[in-house]
């Protein structure tokens, strides 16, 4: 999968997506994430999978639920709503594999489905995680850093200033945007080996560590004036939003 998503595979994908960018501004007044953000994100995600566009809005209904499994302070409710879009989810992308498989395209889907790891194909469930984690992760994490995004930038005119003045480069400042407000606060890991030790303290074997971006990415001790905005920020880019060693997002050259 990694071939897909490597700096030249993604740079073919520019000017596509500057186009649909620009197909897709609305005139005149618009809601940002609803009319914008969000078809954007999820067009281009489908487009590289070889997802048809027009299940868009089930995506982004199945996303929206799952994703809620992420936050504190889940309903019995959301959970139940969780279970189900991702039941849904699952019974979608069996079906499209299906398809795949009968008849195959050029796309990631189908390089997924033809794909072969130590001499063997991936299974239906490896095929349902992945897919699934692709199409949430490719657009649910650029709808929010859109909107943080521009958010921010309201809210700091002269940074705005700087950033539309040219006086600044678009990919510091969205590295810097990222790093002051991230898309998701709060990811999971499980403890899967004994004697590991957080700052002191013994975290046993089966338990599980919240990882807090939004702290870490306003630690002093790596950024001066943490709470600050700064588009021209040198060293942005050393934020936790895509993560690091072997669980770095695969699709950070894409974002």
């Amino acid at each position: 999968m990694a071939a897909a998503f490597t700096p030249r595979s993604v740079e073919a994908l520019r000017e596509p997506c500057a186009e649909l960018a620009h197909e897709l501004l609305p005139d005149g007044d618009f809601e940002l994430l609803r009319d914008y953000a969000q078809p954007y994100s999820i067009a281009v995600i489908c487009r590289l999978l070889g997802v048809p566009t027009d299940r868009g809005r089930d995506l982004l209904d199945w996303s929206h639920a799952m994703v809620k499994m992420y936050e504190l302070d889940t309903t019995l409710e959301q959970a139940e709503a969780a279970t189900q879009a991702a039941a849904d989810f699952r019974d979608y992308v069996l079906g499209l594999v299906e398809e795949r498989r009968r008849e195959p395209q050029d796309d990631l889907v189908t390089r997924l489905v033809e794909a072969e790891v130590e001499g063997r194909r991936l299974t239906d469930a490896e095929l349902v995680s992945t897919i699934v984690v692709l199409l949430n992760a490719g657009h649910e994490a650029t709808v929010n850093t859109l909107g943080n995004g521009v958010l921010a930038l309201l809210r700091h005119p002269e940074q705005w200033a700087a950033l539309v003045g040219g006086a600044v480069e678009p990919a510091a400042a969205v590295e810097e945007l990222i790093r002051w407000d991230p898309p998701l606060q709060l990811f999971e890991r499980w403890v899967l080996e004994d004697g590991v030790e957080i700052a002191g303290e013994p975290v046993p074997r089966g338990e599980k560590v919240a990882l807090l971006f939004g702290s870490a990415n306003r630690d002093p001790r790596v950024f001066a004036e943490p709470d600050a905005l700064d588009v021209s920020r040198e060293n942005a880019a050393e934020h936790i939003g895509f993560g690091g060693g072997i669980h770095v997002c695969i699709g950070a050259p894409l974002a």
